[in-house]
């Protein structure tokens, strides 16, 4: 997903679509496995409306009445056919059910929904799901989608649900001259159709979610490069207005080096076979699969690098690539792509620019307003707001500390290639923490359970007592079962002393000189909130 600043998320929350992807799935549903979408669709930007159909190739997992595809209701559909038979279909809010008369379940089949409308307007893109109608300074039209919050199902039917993806899509969309369109995978044709409209074909052969697949439309010009990852040729593409030119060369060049860093980090760029790209849009960024949205204006930090562009460019591995099935993981996608940027800070940096970064962009950005992990079959919206980002990274930087960098950062590289419980390479937390359990040898459940299921940090109580020229002071935790060790640096007699504390519920006593400070976890590893007792 899109980078969060809250204020951004905050107005999400105040306006658009009352739609969200995921939720609970029907039993109907759960009998649905899509395994390709094929979509065509006309796209009329002068009068804002899209028409066409979509074939879906799916299985059924067990007898079913009804075949229920997700479509927004605004939408009218035309026609609905199964392996070529006019089906009679049935709308309930946004789901339509289509008769099922018998298709065997465990073979392939094909569904055909015809359907047009007016999508609904973005108002707040990417956060806010639907169209961007936008035009270039030239006043040509320049159209965004935007559809991981409310849902692909916005535009095109789907089984709008992150638990299944399909093998791959075609995705065909016939735009006005000069106008080109922009997709997933690559470029298969583009053909002039008559009155000056010409019919854009792409094609991606990869897994992908359903919000994954996505187009953009404008009078782009095109900059590529052959790039290498890890050695391996890679085609780079970006697609610009020509009124951002200056800077985009720039803008590829930065792109293959922190390609390079997440192979590095992570292992090969996972669609190299097809293509990297980028895409000029009307609202900051988006990760969608092989062509990301981008709208930054290249704009970089203090320390000189675009978290757009670094940020969208880590979800074609933790997202696009590994992908949760309950959008109640979504920490997974967010927060590790959220901590990548830390580790890409101390690989450029040093260690010392990441603490500071990782207390000034994660821990005053931290509210603690909901669990990360809310109950299971979760919408898109995280609940937690932008904790989901930065608390869950902080969770992450807490590993690290109790079981060292090279096991984290080892650990995640192999989380990503190795074999799942869940098809499609996808996961789920408790996947995830015994993957680091096993590594580590260590048992971490309990530091999952406080700062992914709770909303509340850790309660670190204090006391003391002077005696002469001494202070006892007792510390422990609050919350039962929780012992994570904590750092301390004091002047003792004979200089500075560094002590790890083993704390647990139970009360452990220290001695300090009175006339000493006592500096608790002074390299900011732990989110805690003190109490001092009298």
């Amino acid at each position: 997903m899109r980078f969060v600043l809250p204020i951004l998320l905050l107005l999400t929350t105040l306006s658009g679509l009352d739609v969200e992807s995921g939720g609970r799935l029907s039993p109907l549903q759960s009998a649905i496995d899509v395994k390709h979408y094929k979509i065509d669709l006309r796209v009329d930007p002068y009068k804002q409306v899209i028409s066409g159909e979509v074939i879906i190739r799916f299985k059924l997992l067990q007898r079913v009445d009804h075949v229920v595809m997700d479509l927004l209701d605004r939408y009218t559909i035309s026609g609905t056919y199964i392996n070529g038979m006019a089906m009679s279909h049935t709308r309930k809010k946004n789901k339509v059910f289509i008769d099922n008369q018998g298709i065997d379940p465990f073979i392939e089949h094909e569904l055909r929904i015809k359907y047009g409308g007016k999508p609904p307007i973005a108002k707040n893109p990417p956060w806010d799901g639907g169209f961007t109608w936008s035009k270039d300074t030239e006043g040509r039209h320049w159209v965004g989608v935007s559809c991981q919050s409310n849902g692909a199902h916005v535009w095109y039917p789907c089984k709008e649900h992150p638990s299944d993806k399909v093998n791959g899509a075609d995705v065909i969309i016939t735009v006005p001259d000069p106008l080109m369109v922009v997709s997933n995978g690559v470029l298969i044709s583009s053909v002039k159709e008559k009155d000056r409209w010409t019919k854009w074909h792409w094609r991606t052969e990869y897994p992908i979610s359903a919000y994954n697949i996505n187009f953009s439309i404008g009078d782009f010009d095109l900059v590529e490069q052959v790039g290498y990852v890890l050695d391996k040729p890679l085609e780079m593409v970006y697609y610009v207005l020509p009124e951002k030119m200056e800077g985009a060369q720039e803008l590829l060049d930065d792109a293959e080096e922190h390609l390079n860093f997440y192979a590095r980090a992570f292992g090969q760029y996972p669609w190299i076979k097809e293509k990297f790209g980028l895409v000029h849009t009307p609202f900051s960024g988006m990760e969608h699969q092989s062509i990301i949205a981008y709208g930054n204006n290249y704009k970089k930090t203090r320390l000189g690098y675009d978290f757009i562009l670094l940020h969208e460019i880590g979800h074609e591995w933790w997202g696009n690539y590994l992908s949760v099935s309950d959008w109640a993981d979504l920490w997974i996608h967010e927060g590790i792509c959220t901590y990548a940027e830390a580790m890409y800070i101390e690989e450029k940096f040093g260690l010392e620019t990441t603490r500071n970064f990782i207390d000034k962009r994660f821990k005053e950005n931290i509210s603690n307003t909901a669990p990360i992990i809310p109950m299971r079959n979760q919408t898109a919206k995280p609940k937690s707001g932008t904790d989901v980002y930065y608390k869950a990274a902080h969770f992450l930087h807490m590993i690290r500390y109790l079981v060292g960098k090279d096991i984290l950062w080892t650990s995640l590289k192999e989380y990503l290639e190795m074999p799942k419980e869940l098809g499609d390479n996808q996961t789920t937390t408790e996947e995830f923490i015994s993957l680091i359990n096993e590594n580590s040898g260590s048992d971490l459940f309990w530091l999952a359970e406080q700062y992914l299921y709770s909303k509340d940090l850790p309660i670190l109580q204090m006391r003391e007592r002077k005696v002469n020229n001494k202070r006892f002071i007792d510390i422990w935790w609050r919350e039962k079962g929780f012992k994570m060790p904590l750092e301390i640096k004091y002047d003792s007699f004979d200089g500075e002393r560094k002590r790890s504390l083993e704390l647990t519920n139970k009360p452990m006593r220290i001695v300090v000189p009175d006339s000493s400070d006592l500096v608790l976890d002074p390299n900011g590893w732990v989110l805690y909130d003190l109490v001092v007792l009298k």
